[in-house]
């Protein structure tokens, strides 16, 4: 049976007018199959990104996508096309809106909102909560993290300096802040974006002090590896998350 979604969270009115059919196959938390009577259709649940294989808590969002759709009718609500050719959708079941439970429930992080998604700002919102909550992904202890009781910020004030983007990768930076009164070892955490499609390592041996800071910036000019030349962090709004050695969030920061 499906989790129970937190109530603190206001449900919006689902649409009429709906695309139906029967959600045959889940992908992984953020896609699945759809039987219609015009045959299968690719979904990508537009507004959300869940975990990738490989990395931790893509299971428990598969599975927690599973229990909400799977042998269900489904309406769509479609969104645009991505570039595979899916269809970008909000799902419904019922009079509930799929991609808002996954976020709500800390199984799927909210995209940063886009005029094509009428519930973007709703996702960012229920995200924040989510966090605060420290449900699912959230939890300091999701990727079997112990918490160490110290406490970790992201500071994104540096991510959109003045220039050319492709000119000042040395100056675009988002600075890692210690504001425990112990050190931290930080050697393999990982500072990405909210695609995931950028990730930035920390080298060995390298420990946060007390009250300090860390600025990893967009050329890899400090103790991290990973960058590729071209800049990171998006103009338009984006979400910089980081990870410790296990795939734990420690830090997120959206801006």
């Amino acid at each position: 049976m499906a989790e129970a979604p937190p109530t603190d969270v206001n449900a919006p009115e689902r649409p009429e007018g709906l695309i139906t059919g029967t959600a045959r196959t889940v992908i992984d938390g953020d896609s699945l199959e759809v039987a219609s009577t015009d045959g299968t259709i690719d979904v990508r649940l537009v507004g959300v990104n869940a975990n990738e294989r490989g990395e931790c808590f893509y299971d428990e969002a598969r599975d927690y996508l599973t229990s909400l759709v799977e042998g269900r009718q489904v309406g769509i609500e479609r969104a645009g096309a991505d570039q595979f050719g899916r269809v970008l959708a909000n799902i419904w079941v019922d009079d509930q809106l799929v991609n808002l439970s996954m976020v709500e429930t800390g199984h799927a992080i909210a995209q940063t909102p886009h005029e094509d998604n009428p519930y973007g700002r709703l996702l960012v919102a229920t995200e924040q909560t989510a966090w605060e909550s420290k449900r699912g992904l959230w939890s300091r202890s999701a990727c079997g993290s112990e918490d160490t009781g110290v406490t970790i910020s992201l500071d994104v004030t540096g991510v959109n300096p003045a220039g050319p983007d492709g000119d000042v990768l040395a100056d675009e930076k988002v600075t890692i802040v210690n504001e425990g009164t112990g050190m931290q070892e930080v050697t393999g955490w990982v500072l990405r974006d909210e695609s995931s499609r950028n990730r930035l390592t920390i080298e060995p041996t390298t420990i946060l002090a007390a009250d300090g800071s860390l600025e990893i910036d967009s050329a890899c000019t400090g103790p991290v590896f990973g960058c590729t030349g071209t800049p990171i962090w998006n103009n338009d709004g984006d979400m910089a998350l980081l990870l410790d050695s296990n795939g734990t969030v420690v830090a997120r920061a959206r801006y």
